[in-house]
């Protein structure tokens, strides 16, 4: 049986598989002959990504937003204050468990890098980007306003490049780099270990409750089962589902259903023509009057003032 292979990634083509829609002008690499470097918003990647592997260099910062990054052979959950790096080759996917992901991703070539450099293996000798090593970092909330300033200042710079800027990117993007290499280096036995078991459940989780809100795509109502039922369907007891779940991200398994099911439910009023009572039927709720207090419990508001809240951008019916 042939099996499929996982693609290879381009510089100039995986804005496609990334973005969620092309947002990048073609003027993103205007200068074609010169190494390649690029900086951008992580808040317009896709929700899911499939496996592949890239010709190039990524590093990304996350400010908001959660998901599971595959990075070679390890898996992390990923989430706000990480720093993440993707070397070329490595098979790498992404699935987000929020529609909001906010940060900073810079891409570039080995060649940019080692450019008017002695060093040729630099890159190589950072444990971040090889296939075995742990690619990312736990920040702690200074770090990240840290590491912050440094992507906006290279952002600032991308987007005024002159003759001056390719020197001042290199240079920026190596701080970010050594600075990465130091803490690294420093925090190797302080940073927290995520069992491999534990993330192939909590992925394994996600998966089925994301595929039974999403049948809400298809304009059929959604039918989210008890987490018992999802213990039931994982071999798992729910209390070992739930304690495994929340090792890692901090929140229990109906915590994590509830976030989904309230997004869906504020895109479906900020964007839909359905009344409020149509929604809650779609979302599972068999009483509207359920589904309102179920919404300002997790919101602080309720659908109808949510819709007042917003009526002058979204017409639809209260």
């Amino acid at each position: 049986m042939r099996q499929e292979r996982i693609p290879i990634l381009k510089n100039n083509t995986f804005h496609q598989s990334y973005f969620r829609e092309e947002l990048v002008s073609q003027d993103a690499n205007v200068h074609p002959n010169h190494p390649y470097f690029e900086i951008q918003r992580k808040c317009i990647w896709k929700n899911n990504i499939d496996p592949h592997r890239l010709d190039f260099y990524m590093v990304f910062l996350v400010t908001n937003g959660e998901g599971i990054h595959t990075f070679g052979l390890k898996e992390h959950y990923i989430h706000k204050n990480m720093l993440c790096f993707v070397g070329p080759n490595m098979i790498s996917s992404w699935q987000s468990e929020t529609n909001v992901q906010q940060g900073y991703f810079c891409t570039f070539s080995e060649e940019f890098i080692n450019a008017g450099s002695e060093n040729k293996n630099f890159l190589h000798d950072l444990p971040f980007f090889d296939i075995q090593g742990d690619s990312v970092l736990h920040l702690s909330g200074e770090q990240t306003e840290y590491y912050l300033s440094l992507f906006k200042l290279m952002q600032t710079e991308y987007e005024n490049r002159n003759e001056f800027s390719t020197a001042i990117l290199r240079s920026q993007l190596m701080v970010v780099l050594n600075k990465a290499y130091a803490e690294f280096k420093s925090n190797a036995c302080s940073c927290p270990k995520t069992n491999p078991a534990a993330l192939r459940l909590l992925k394994a989780f996600t998966s089925l409750y994301l595929s039974d809100i999403a049948m809400i795509r298809t304009g059929k109502g959604i039918h989210v089962k008890k987490i018992s039922q999802y213990a039931d369907e994982l071999g798992v007891s729910q209390n070992h589902l739930n304690d495994t779940i929340k090792s890692i991200t901090g929140k229990s398994a109906g915590q994590l259903i509830k976030s989904q099911l309230t997004r869906q439910a504020t895109m479906c009023l900020m964007h839909g023509k359905k009344s409020i009572s149509e929604i809650s039927y779609s979302l599972g709720f068999e009483d509207p009057s359920y589904f309102a207090r179920f919404y300002k419990n997790q919101t602080g508001q309720t659908p109808s003032e949510f819709r007042v809240a917003h009526g002058r951008l979204y017409k639809v019916p209260v």
